[in-house]
């Protein structure tokens, strides 16, 4: 993967898995130990819309710009496959305000995101406000072959990192925003 942009991918499929983690710093040095790639930290905002199947946000990102993203994910603890569509966007003040007109505004998530790659593993760092640190594995299918192949790297990484099955976290950072506020 190019060291110059933090995500390229535009669409495809990923096993995912997301973790709540108390210390990113050792989360940090344990990834560097296996041999990981830091690809640098961005600052995402994300707002997400309420459609009536899947997921959609509009993301904001210091490093790469805005892209509208969409994607179908089961809310499974498991490591589960995402299909995903990340289309870049040149105006995203105009399109948000089309947006709003269109659908039900959900939540808006601010994070600091931190990008490793290891063996066509994305792992991010992520740093989200109001709602603490967090690791989040996506294995590109795409690249990796299949999906067994992708849940064997994704548990070699949970092990390194000490992830426990309560870390284990099904929602997306929107809907856990919607849930605090509830």
């Amino acid at each position: 993967m190019p060291t110059d942009a933090i995500e390229t991918v535009g669409s495809g499929s990923n096993l995912e898995l997301k973790a709540r983690i108390a210390d990113l710093d050792s989360a940090r040095e344990r990834v560097r130990a296996l041999g990981a790639e830091r690809q640098g930290v961005e600052h995402q905002v994300d707002q997400y819309y309420q459609v009536s199947s899947g997921r959609m946000k509009l993301r904001r990102s210091s490093v790469d710009g805005a892209h509208l993203i969409v994607y179908l994910r089961p809310n499974d603890v498991s490591a589960r496959v995402s299909t995903f569509h990340r289309l870049p966007v040149d105006r995203p003040e105009e399109l948000a305000d089309t947006l709003v007109a269109m659908f039900e505004p959900g939540p808006t998530v601010d994070k600091e995101r931190e990008v490793w790659w290891w063996r066509d593993v994305r792992i991010h760092l992520d740093r989200v406000a109001g709602l603490g640190t967090f690791v989040e594995f996506e294995a590109r299918l795409d690249t990796i072959g299949d999906q067994d192949g992708a849940g064997r790297l994704i548990d070699q990484l949970t092990q390194q990192l000490g992830v426990e099955s309560n870390d284990l976290i099904s929602d997306s950072y929107g809907e856990m925003t919607c849930q605090q506020k509830a």
